[in-house]
């Protein structure tokens, strides 16, 4: 045999040695942790699908172990111990979480909860919770129906689109009139703001106009402080009128609640007033009667010279008698000034007075 020939056997011998060798690696990647010492870590799932023995346990996404036995508890669920590299250690917050990928594989990870320092470490007896995340082919039977009303939505909007795009092409293709005018009516709408806006540019060009526009702008706050003070006086005047309301139902509040009484009070003041015009009127015809005392007095004019006769004669007689109480106011003074005048003792010996 040809020593190239033998060579060449070699080469392909010990490449397919390799490549089987790192197939088995990759299919098997514990080989590794043959020689590894490893820790048991107990687990418990409500459903642990697609979990068996050889399943990897991954921290961080690095394998750290794979599951040794499965098996149902008693209590309910299913209990799962792994068999975990002596140099990895496990916490009690973290969570064990069983994923399924689109092939069907299962993997366990565990994922670090809430870290609050300094962290406890998984004691031998203790048994960790876990959950399972939900089968992606699940996922996507729930979302099903939600996508078949999606696609049911997504073609009507297409036939909504499909008729709109056909009554644009019938108004643009085959009715070109409507549209001509439409271009009409469009291009007179610009002529229009064309002249509008050289209108506004008539007016703006003005010096004097900008001059008054600016000046209405600047008088535009004192006008609207104007403005601000008329309506707090109309609020102060409603205030008042408020207030003078309230005080009003306070006066006519007691006189509804004593109307009753003061009616009544007011019939009697009425009757009364009605008795005194009564007199009243009694008197007046008394005083037109010419037989009666007051109708003579009125009506009688020898009466009326009797009594100015009368009143003559006390005024002449007060005149007359005006000395004599004259002479009686002396005379009482002398003896009060001097009592014992009375006497003969008192006329011969006459005194200083008492008074």
């Amino acid at each position: 045999m040809n020593e190239r020939v033998m060579q060449f056997r070699v080469g392909v011998m010990v490449l397919a040695t390799a490549i089987i060798a790192g197939i088995l690696i990759v299919l098997f990647g514990d080989l590794p942790s043959l020689v590894q010492a490893t820790y048991p870590l107990q687990m418990k799932f409500d459903n642990a699908r697609g979990v068996a023995e050889g399943t990897p346990v991954l921290k961080n996404g690095i394998l750290v172990g794979r599951v040794a036995s499965v098996s149902l508890d008693e209590l309910g669920g299913v209990r799962v111990i792994a068999a975990i590299d002596s140099y990895v250690p496990i916490y009690r917050d973290e969570n064990p979480r069983i994923k399924t990928t689109l092939l069907g594989d299962a993997e366990i990870s565990l994922v670090p909860g809430q870290i609050v320092p300094p962290r406890m470490r998984l004691d031998a007896d203790e048994v960790l919770v876990g959950g399972v995340t939900r089968d992606p082919f699940e996922v996507f039977s729930d979302l099903e129906p939600k996508l078949g009303l999606a696609l049911d939505s997504l073609v009507a909007a297409s036939g909504t689109v499909n008729k709109l795009a056909e009554n644009i092409d019938s108004l643009m293709v085959e009715d070109g009139q409507r549209v001509g005018q439409l271009m009409e009516k469009t291009e007179r709408a610009l002529d229009g703001f064309s002249v509008a806006m050289t209108n506004v540019n008539d007016i703006m060009g003005d010096a004097q106009a900008r001059e008054n526009l600016k000046q209405s702008i600047n008088a535009l706050p004192s006008v609207l402080d104007d403005l601000r003070g008329t309506v707090s006086g109309i609020s102060s005047t409603i205030d008042s009128a408020d207030r003078n309301l309230r005080n009003l139902e306070g006066l006519t509040k007691p006189l509804g609640d004593q109307g009753e009484a003061m009616v009544s009070r007011l019939n009697g003041t009425i009757g009364r007033l009605d008795e005194v015009l009564m007199q009243v009127a009694g008197f007046a015809q008394a005083l037109n009667e010419s037989d009666g005392t007051l109708g003579r007095l009125v009506k009688d004019p020898g009466v009326y010279e009797d009594l100015a006769v009368a009143a003559t004669n006390v005024k002449r007689l007060t005149q007359e008698l005006r000395p004599i109480v004259n002479d009686v106011r002396v005379f009482t003074d002398k003896i009060a000034r001097h009592p014992e005048q009375l006497g003969v003792r008192g006329a011969l010996d006459r005194g200083m007075g008492v008074k």
